[in-house]
């Protein structure tokens, strides 16, 4: 497939967070194939994958919570060497690190007396 129908297919795939698992695993191996063509991609085909990609980031928690029910992230990325620099592949840590920052007790009230 060309980099330019890999680019298609994850832009409409980012649109349904609530795709199942095997769907977002298939997203997140398509995401991959375009990293190895992001050299060829121009100003424009970069601007979507921009946007694509905040997509993905601001929804990882939905695409994450149909992965995790049928594949292990952390053990997927270590069978398969995924270097780190694949963002995506970290649905697992980043769906973690907002509920963080969104948690009441990241974020004290201060009351004064």
């Amino acid at each position: 497939m060309s980099y330019k129908k890999l680019l298609a297919a994850y832009e409409a795939d980012v649109q349904y967070p609530d795709a199942n698992g095997m769907e977002q695993l298939d997203m997140l191996m398509t995401r991959s194939e375009i990293a190895k063509h992001e050299p060829h991609l121009s100003d424009e085909e970069r601007q979507r994958l921009l946007q694509a990609d905040k997509l993905l980031r601001q929804q990882a928690h939905l695409f994450y919570k149909s992965i995790k029910d049928i594949a292990d992230l952390a053990s997927w990325r270590r069978d398969e060497d995924v270097p780190a620099t694949h963002w995506w592949w970290y649905l697992d840590v980043i769906t973690q690190m907002q509920q963080q920052t969104q948690s009441p007790e990241s974020n004290p009230v201060y009351l004064s007396p």
